[in-house]
């Protein structure tokens, strides 16, 4: 009778090369998968910093108009010699970056040219319209725009408006914000019919009331009386 004798190494189990390749491909697609999210978690802090970047320009180009006064600011030379000469400082984040100064007589527009200066990607300034019968008006609409590269290679776009008077707020230039200031009006005095002729009644003072003393404690501690009660010693 013939008897099978087996060796300890054939009873082992082991890993076959197919079984090997798929767990390699598992542990790869997962490490590909974390460094494209980590990839894209990175692109868009990078795109909120460029957003914050470009707010950040466009409010600092409005404080700098700010310090212009209406001759200036309604001049394409002053617009793209001073205020556009140089790119604003908080653009450091955002790459190709170009700007755009639209002012437009307000609240019609078709009163004077709009004056239309832009600043390109590599610095150079140009006048697109010159803004012909913008120094005569009295109330200018003023738009900046910022553009930049985004991180995904796109054009991105970022733009606020604000509103410049010429000689500041008031009721002459703005006629829609109804009458100026708050003060009530003085009183006047009124004629009252008295027989054949009439008096003027002239506003009578009211009295100020005088305080009432408060008296001290007859005890000597000074502390006077609390609702009717005498301090404690």
């Amino acid at each position: 009778m013939c008897q099978t004798i087996h060796s300890p190494r054939s009873s082992q189990a082991a890993f076959t090369l197919v079984e090997t390749l798929v767990a390699t491909s598992v542990a790869l697609i997962g490490l590909a998968a974390a460094l494209l999210l980590n990839t894209a978690h990175l692109r868009l802090v990078k795109s909120a910093r460029q957003s914050n970047a470009a707010t950040l320009c466009l409010q600092e180009r409005v404080e700098q108009m700010r310090l212009g006064d209406w001759r200036k600011i309604t001049d394409a030379g002053y617009l793209s010699n001073t205020l556009l000469a140089a790119p604003p400082r908080s653009a450091a984040p955002l790459d190709s970056i170009s700007e755009r100064v639209t002012i437009t007589a307000y609240p019609d527009a078709s009163a004077a040219q709009q004056l239309i200066v832009e600043r390109e990607t590599d610095g150079q300034r140009e006048t697109l319209l010159s803004g012909t019968g913008l120094e005569s008006q009295r109330l200018a609409q003023v738009e900046f725009r910022v553009s930049w590269s985004g991180s995904d290679g796109r054009r991105r776009l970022r733009a606020t408006t604000t509103m410049i008077s010429n000689g500041g707020i008031s009721r002459m230039n703005l006629p829609g914000f109804g009458t100026a200031g708050g003060a009530p009006p003085s009183p006047s005095s009124t004629p009252v019919a008295s027989g054949t002729g009439s008096t003027t009644s002239s506003p009578t003072a009211t009295p100020t009331p005088t305080p009432t003393p408060i008296p001290a404690s007859n005890n000597g501690n000074g502390r006077g009386n609390v609702a009717g009660k005498s301090g404690k010693k």
